[in-house]
């Protein structure tokens, strides 16, 4: 009697710690997602990123129940990415975009195997799958998904990390990307490792000492090695001359063409007293934001403008949109010389929500004495192409418009700041209401201003010309793709070791 007793007691026990693990690996995976989402602006907490993934990896494989592990990992999704999505977007595109991460987190439930794999394999590929798959569906929807594109890219975290980042001018953004999450992965099973030494649970395939002790080994050297590469980069960037520039910030958050409180008279009587201000202050080429004008400047407000580009002996990009029925859509920037030439016009490459581009495909870099200047607008800079395009032409200061909405303004500085430093030119860049940036070819940020709720800026700093065309330049996203075919391999290989396990447990 006292033996059922005692098993019964010895149930009950069992089931409460499970209970209670349960809980904590809930708690840990939340942990998980609020870690990552304050590394990113506005909160910029960016150590958090080289350890956020750790929490609800350690829940994942030592705390949910198995049939719950994938749990973890939609928590710390929906954790990071509702909050961060509906941040950035913005309610006003609704209910499925502001809960993408909802989405994401229950698919993630839906379908992952990772744990049964991970145990079948005994770990050895913990690292390596965890790695090239979260890399390598960066890589998907930065190409395939027009929506979000590069936003969220975990290296954007160390936008403010000078000493950090210069190795993606060899490596890219995916490169910082990788070392993060292999030093994350390597972590969280140097603390599985850890605890099973601790406190071994019967029934569970443990991490041997030695495997975590490599990994950790493995990430501390490639980290090492990154590090030292960036300083090495950052002290021997070669000594180029300055320019002063300045972003005219109008404080008009709606586009020119659906803006009916202020007329084309006023936002021109606007830039011009912004161009005025920043030639005072010896500002010699002027950035406006994207959609400043709802017109061609070659065709009306000719003269104004040749006459503040005389006035001011700026170099002055005009950014604008031409929306006439019957007539292809015209999202565009040109630059006018001090001299009254507008030189070829730059037409937005990669547009969503609005249509493509009439003059989109075309690169143009102007040769000018103060150097060789190009611009991107908006969600240019969200991908990583049209950037080293300008780039490979020579650009040495890329301009950066945007007409931000939602809290695009917050993150997308951080987006234009890596285009800079793959490719080793300067940005400008210039938001219609909320955001104005100088960056530095090594990523330094001359000035930046961040104002959520909007308003009149004219933000002038000397900025030094990009040092000509890097690697990445020419080497491209190819740990991206590396990263890709690694992703699809893991998707391959589990399916592989599945059945093989099952026909080895048939024939025994």
């Amino acid at each position: 009697m006292s033996t059922i007793f005692d098993v019964a007691t010895q149930n009950k026990d069992n089931k409460k710690m499970m209970s209670w693990r349960f809980m904590l690996g809930i708690l840990l995976s939340a942990l998980s997602g609020l870690m990552v989402l304050l590394s990113f602006p506005p909160y910029g907490l960016w150590p958090l990123m080289w350890l956020g993934f750790v929490p609800y990896i350690f829940a994942q494989y030592r705390l949910m129940p198995f049939k719950w592990s994938s749990l973890a990992v939609s928590l710390s999704i929906l954790f990071w990415l509702g909050p961060f999505l509906a941040r950035l977007f913005g309610t006003e595109l609704g209910f499925f975009f502001t809960y993408l991460g909802v989405w994401i987190a229950l698919l993630n439930l839906l379908i992952s195997k990772e744990r049964h794999f991970n145990e079948v394999t005994r770990y050895r590929w913990l690292v390596l799958a965890g790695v090239a798959s979260f890399v390598g569906f960066e890589m998907v929807r930065a190409t395939f998904i027009p929506l979000v594109g590069t936003s969220a890219f975990v290296g954007y975290t160390q936008a403010r990390q000078t000493w950090l980042i210069q190795p993606v001018s060899i490596f890219s953004v995916y490169g910082l990307d990788l070392v993060i999450l292999l030093v994350n992965y390597a972590l969280a099973l140097g603390v599985i490792a850890w605890f099973d030494g601790r406190w071994p649970s019967a029934g569970t395939i443990l991490v041997e000492k030695r495997l975590g002790r490599n990994w950790l080994v493995i990430a501390g050297i490639v980290l090492a090695a990154w590090i030292g590469i960036s300083l090495i980069l950052l002290n021997n960037q070669p000594d180029m001359p300055r320019v002063r520039v300045a972003a005219l910030r109008p404080n008009y958050p709606l586009p020119a063409f659906q803006d009916k409180a202020n007329t084309a008279q006023i936002r021109f009587d606007t830039f011009a007293e912004q161009a005025t201000e920043a030639a005072a202050q010896g500002a010699q080429i002027l950035y406006t934001p994207e959609m400043m004008f709802n017109f061609d400047p070659q065709v009306e407000f000719t003269d104004q403008f040749r006459a503040v580009a005389s006035e001011t002996g700026a170099y002055i990009f005009i950014t604008y949109t031409v929306v006439q029925e019957g007539e292809a859509w015209r999202n565009e920037a040109v630059l006018l010389t001090p001299q009254g030439e507008f030189l070829e016009v730059y037409g937005k490459n990669h547009a969503f929500g609005e249509p493509p581009s009439a003059m989109r495909g075309v690169f143009p870099v102007y040769d000018t004495p103060l150097g060789h200047l190009a611009t991107l607008i908006c969600h240019d800079a969200n991908y990583t192409d049209v950037a080293r395009k300008l780039a490979a032409k020579g650009a040495q200061i890329i301009a950066a418009p945007i007409l931000e909405f939602g809290g695009f303004g917050e993150q997308y500085w951080t987006n234009a700041l890596f285009r800079g430093v793959e490719n080793r030119t300067a940005v400008v860049v210039t938001g219609a209401a909320h955001v104005a940036a100088i960056i530095d070819p090594d990523g330094n940020l001359v000035a930046l201003d961040t104002d959520s709720n909007g308003s009149l800026l004219t933000l002038v700093g000397d900025v030094a010309l990009g040092s000509g065309p890097s690697p990445y330049t020419l080497l491209g996203d190819i740990l991206g793709w590396v990263s890709l075919a690694g992703f699809v391999f893991f998707i391959i290989f589990p399916v592989i070791v599945e059945r093989r396990t099952k026909k080895a447990v048939i024939k025994k």
